[in-house]
């Protein structure tokens, strides 16, 4: 099996200024990072590795991607998810952008991916969301 990722990854500016955060929980089958800051042309490869390391680890029916600490996405961070929702369906499972920022949601309104990927607007639980009250097993370390 694959070595376990890691439950938190963190990007910083090189006066230590944070861009993106990505949390990791997990609850049996279901995978939810909740990303923080701005994703864009240097977080998306990250971002991207962290997915597949976290898809190979844990082989998910479910990925969550929350957005709700996301301020910004790009072209390249759009890519990011248009790419973990073929790896997701590829393998049969789902992937669901969760609760995205007005700016986020807009740039997904705009491109039209809203249609294509299944994006939760709403500011509860997406349906299949684990139990958000239940355990959920969680571990963190930072990657700089």
């Amino acid at each position: 099996t694959a070595p376990d990722p890691p439950a938190e990854i963190g990007l910083t500016c090189p006066d230590g200024t944070p861009l993106l955060s990505v949390g990791t929980r997990l609850d049996g089958t279901t995978v939810e990072l909740l990303l923080e800051g701005e994703l864009d042309v240097a977080g998306s490869e990250p971002l991207r590795r962290h997915i597949a390391a976290v898809i190979a680890a844990h082989d998910p029916h479910r990925l969550l991607l929350d957005l709700s600490g996301l301020s910004f996405a790009d072209s390249s961070g759009l890519a990011v998810f248009v790419w973990a929702h073929k790896e997701m369906t590829g393998r049969g499972h789902g992937l669901c952008l969760r609760r995205p920022q007005p700016k986020v949601l807009r740039v997904l309104h705009v491109t039209g991916l809203h249609t294509r990927l299944d994006v939760a607007e709403a500011a509860g639980p997406a349906p299949g969301d684990p139990d958000e009250d239940g355990p959920f097993g969680t571990y963190r370390r930072t990657i700089r």
